[in-house]
């Protein structure tokens, strides 16, 4: 009789212990795919989101240094202090675009404030009464003027690229009509979906942005207006995907709705309305400089080695300008797939080394049982590779027949897996995923809090199969060869009178 009839015949008179063993191996094999899978998937997602939100760094004056302060005084009304030290410029720019990694860049609250003669969602001004004695009023008196003002006034931001502007990136905002703002557009503008519905305006449609003096100065005449009107044609609508509670204590300009993108020239061209008045004569000083400068990278694991290459570059001044990193964004939608792939590394290392640890004793076990059964064989003539080799293929066969039932419900069980945890780690029902904050110069800054839905195919790749079959059969072989080779140097007889 050749092996492999002994071998079957071994395994159907032992029909207990191969079907412990299959189930051992049924359980390591789903265990080492179901987590392996689980870790591609994560781990493809990661890469995903890294090249999708192009984490990044902020390089930016440090405003708050009382060293670069002045004190601005008004005509009427309180005085104010304003930065005046070293800013961000293009050339600063140019030199850290030039380091590898750094793929493009992105101005940080640009801002213009403007009057338009359209309906803004209403703030606190919307249902302010006027100051029944202007007169009386020491500082600032809430005139009718006063109001007009504030109820159609809200904020263009320069954007070069509105793709890579960081609303967009991290989908806080997204396009639902038209384009996004482009490097090459001159004049265009891009607004929320709110703001056009309110007022039936359509891409393709031209708003009128005004620069009134009343925006940045306390004066009696708050609508008057500096230079000229600068017409824009809507290039895009924008849909903000969060809800942003009302307050009567938020500014019209502080909603997001309010908002509205323009391209460089129109921003440009506003600033040039604030020569006409005193205080900024000297604006264009101011065109290639800015207070905060977002860097975009390739990767998120170079942010660190970029700014130590920035700061230790001889041609780049930074004083009074700071780096941070950005990875906000990035780290909250990254944060529930790091969870998951802890799990599915807990998972495979159930499976290689927990089910790996039990099957080799439970294989060692067996074999010190067969010690009688070998010394039998050996007695009538048996070559000891033709024991070990029965012994290999009773193992392997088991092992071959648990694999391929593994591999018929993994993609099932690797699903399961994957909607749980995409329930685990989806954000809570209540729970918004940005929330705006004003910052002291009353500019809204969306923040990501909490990830979008997870996103994990649960499928089983070739690769993972390939390396259940070889850690499984592996790990069972190596089982038996050690423990074979513990029985393989006992004499026959000794083996025998092992009972």
């Amino acid at each position: 009789m050749n092996i492999r009839k002994r071998a079957g015949l071994y395994l159907i008179r032992k029909k207990g212990r191969a079907a412990l063993l299959f189930c051992l191996l049924f359980l390591m094999s789903i265990s080492i795919l179901t987590g392996f899978s689980l870790k591609e998937s994560t781990e493809r997602e990661l890469d995903r989101l890294r090249l999708s939100m192009a984490s990044g760094f902020i390089m930016k004056a440090d405003m708050d240094n009382e060293l670069y302060k002045e004190v601005i005084t008004y005509e009427k009304g309180p005085s104010s202090t304003v930065y005046a030290g070293p800013m961000v410029t293009d050339e600063m720019i140019e030199k850290v675009l030039s380091l590898d990694g750094v793929e493009d860049y992105s101005v940080i609250d640009e801002t213009h404030m403007v009057w338009i003669n359209l309906t803004l969602r209403p703030g606190m001004y919307a249902d302010m009464e006027p100051d029944p004695n202007p007169d009386l009023n020491e500082f600032i008196p809430i005139t009718e003027e006063e109001l007009e003002l504030d109820r159609h006034s809200t904020n263009v931001y320069a954007c070069r690229n509105g793709n890579r502007h960081k609303n967009f990136r991290t989908g806080a905002l997204a396009i639902t009509e038209g384009r996004n703002l482009e490097t090459e557009d001159h004049f265009k503008a891009v607004i929320s979906d709110w703001l056009a519905e309110k007022n039936r305006l359509a891409v393709g449609d031209t708003i009128t942005l005004e620069t009134k003096e009343g925006n940045y100065d306390a004066v009696k005449k708050p609508l008057k207006r500096l230079g000229e009107p600068v017409a824009v044609e809507i290039a895009g609508l924008f849909h903000v995907n969060f809800s942003q509670p009302s307050s009567d204590m938020t500014f019209e300009q502080c909603y997001i709705e309010n908002i509205i993108y323009v391209d460089e020239d129109t921003y440009f061209k506003l600033q040039d309305n604030l020569k006409e008045y005193a205080r900024y004569q000297d604006i264009e000083e101011f065109y290639d400089k800015y207070t905060e400068v977002e860097f975009l990278v390739k990767d998120p694991a170079q942010i660190d080695s970029i700014m130590q290459q920035i700061r230790d570059h001889d041609d780049i001044d930074l004083e009074n300008i700071e780096l941070e990193t950005d990875s906000s964004a990035y780290e909250a939608s990254a944060g529930p797939y790091r969870g998951i792939r802890i799990f599915s590394m807990a998972l495979l290392a159930l499976g290689l080394c927990g089910m790996g640890v039990i099957l080799y004793l439970l294989i060692h076990l067996w074999m010190q049982g067969r010690r009688h059964e070998v010394g039998i064989y050996r007695s009538v003539g048996m070559k000891k590779g033709e024991i070990l080799g029965q012994m290999l293929i009773e193992c392997f066969a088991v092992s071959f027949v648990s694999l391929a039932l593994a591999f018929l419900l993994a993609g099932p069980a690797a699903a399961g897996c994957a909607d749980a945890a995409k329930r685990l780690a989806a954000p809570k029902e209540k729970q918004e995923t940005y929330i705006v904050k004003v910052d002291q110069y009353f500019l809204p800054q969306i923040k990501k809090t909490s990830s979008d839905e997870v996103l994990l195919d649960g499928s089983v790749s070739v690769r993972a199969m390939g390396f259940a079959v070889l850690f499984v059969c592996g790990i069972s072989g190596a089982s038996v060869l050690v423990s074979f080779s513990k029985i393989d140097s006992v004499e026959p007889k000794n083996l025998l009178q092992q009972m």
